[in-house]
């Protein structure tokens, strides 16, 4: 029987054993460190990436894939008569060019090829990814697929607690007076995704503050949006996840939580120790 391909890029945090469980295809981004650039997942895993970051991540950049790998990709699907179509879910478009380089390589296919924005990156992307391989497996039409995973994408959200000002302006996520002033008012800021774009949700002068702010955020999306499944992502910091842990425990015992790896693409820019929480409504 004919199946599916699914393609993504290493945005979405896909590990490796589920990449060869079940047949998905990732096109790794990577992150460039003192000159030296680590494909995510092959060069170096997660954690060695987020090593490196915190002894040496100042001025830290990434890189997408080369519309060479795209093509790559594409054309061994052609030729496979195991594929009879594609569905890509690709990082925002917004933040990093691999949905339209995907768009481009795929052309010339001869299958239907269904490329998606996900209009974010991170927990709420492998949801996205993670739905496409259940349905494919179920025998799900691949129109109502499609159809959902871009309703998925007008529901997903992430956000993250950055630990880096100064990362975040060398990478461009934030002016250098806005990075300024964080610093010396000692502001912590909740950055969110508002239309695959990232901005800054809250500014609040005190650590406490801003754990209240996001827990009563989350709290909301759970009582009144049905969000069943939540993920703490975390860029390199055990510690400060057992203390999230805790707290979403706590306020949210009903909430299956997922803890894992912020996807270093975006550990890049918030910096070693940054903390996120990514869902999508009514999952």
């Amino acid at each position: 029987m004919k199946k599916i391909a699914v393609v993504t890029d290493s945005a979405s945090g896909v590990d490796q054993a589920y990449r060869e469980k079940h047949d998905v295809k990732v096109l790794s981004m990577s992150v460039i460190i003192n000159g030296v650039a680590y494909r995510d997942g092959i060069d170096a895993t997660t954690e060695e990436i987020y090593d490196m970051l915190k002894e040496s991540g100042e001025g830290a950049k990434t890189s997408q894939p080369t519309i060479g790998e795209f093509m790559e990709i594409y054309e061994a699907i052609e030729a496979d008569d195991e594929y009879e179509a594609v569905i890509a879910v690709h990082a925002s478009s917004e933040l990093t060019g691999t949905y339209q380089s995907s768009l481009s390589a795929s052309e010339d296919m001869s299958k239907p090829v269904y490329v998606i924005d996900s209009r974010i990156g991170s927990y709420p992307m492998k949801q996205m990814v993670e739905h496409v391989v259940e349905s494919r497996e179920s025998g799900k039409d691949i129109e109502e697929v499609v159809e959902e995973i871009r309703e998925m994408t007008r529901n997903a959200q992430l956000y993250l607690l950055p630990q880096s000002f100064s990362q975040m302006r060398k990478s461009g996520r934030i002016s250098a007076s806005q990075s300024m002033l964080a610093s010396v008012l000692n502001i912590h800021l909740k950055l969110e995704f508002d239309d695959g774009k990232v901005v800054v949700g809250e500014k609040l002068r005190t650590k406490k503050k801003i754990y209240n702010a996001v827990l009563a955020n989350l709290e909301e999306h759970v009582k009144e949006e049905g969000v069943k499944t939540l993920g703490l992502v975390h860029a390199g910091s055990a510690s400060l996840v057992d203390e999230w842990k805790k707290k979403i425990e706590e306020r949210l015992p009903d909430v299956n939580l997922v803890v894992e790896p912020l996807v270093t693409v975006a550990g890049v820019h918030t910096g070693h120790g940054t903390i996120g929480f990514g869902f999508t409504k009514g999952r």
